[in-house]
């Protein structure tokens, strides 16, 4: 299973297709279209901010599918993408598990007891975090996947809120070449 596949079995069929109209756009090399109706994607994955770098950088590079489809995981509310090198991440988290609805005191304890920071070292405290925030949400069915992506920058991670069941079978047949199952 890699993120393409987990997609399958997250979005609905609406989310579908959209994906896949906008994977064909890609495979077409209709890039006008595809930055169009993917700005906000392809600036949270390469930091590019208008269609002539997009169009610069599909010259000579192609966009990874599996980050593609990981961003578009995010935008849709299954995740939340965090960067590497993240100095105070209560807000961000505080937000996500509000829209997902997983506002338990015990989170927001932790959450709120230290800043959670992300550097890519083994001095930053997030796997710590997220750890302990998973063994709260198993009692409840739930778990947090994070995985980490070295494509187009140093540790991103893509944090998804996943039935326990389900993130049971990710993590057992997980096979991605981009993304590693960082927790």
């Amino acid at each position: 299973m890699n993120v393409l596949n987990l997609a399958d079995l997250l979005l609905s069929p609406d989310e579908k297709k959209e994906l896949q109209i906008s994977t064909e756009m890609l495979e077409q090399s209709n890039y006008p279209a595809f930055y169009e109706s993917n700005q906000n994607i392809i600036k949270s994955i390469l930091f590019i901010e208008t269609l002539e770098e997009f169009l610069d950088f599909s010259k000579e590079n192609h966009l990874d599918m599996e980050c593609f489809c990981a961003a578009y995981l995010c935008t849709h509310g299954y995740g939340i993408q965090i960067g590497g090198y993240e100095d105070d991440l209560t807000p961000a988290l505080t937000e996500f598990f509000h829209t997902q609805g997983m506002e338990y005191p015990e989170i927001s304890e932790i959450v709120c007891k230290e800043k959670i920071y992300t550097d890519c070292s083994d001095y930053d405290n997030f796997k710590k975090s997220m750890a302990a925030i998973n063994k709260i949400l198993d009692t409840h069915g739930i778990r947090l996947i994070v995985l980490e992506d070295f494509v187009y920058c140093d540790c991103e991670y893509t944090v998804l809120s996943l039935d326990k069941t389900l993130a049971d079978k990710v993590l057992s047949s997980w096979s991605s070449d981009n993304f590693e199952i960082y927790l």
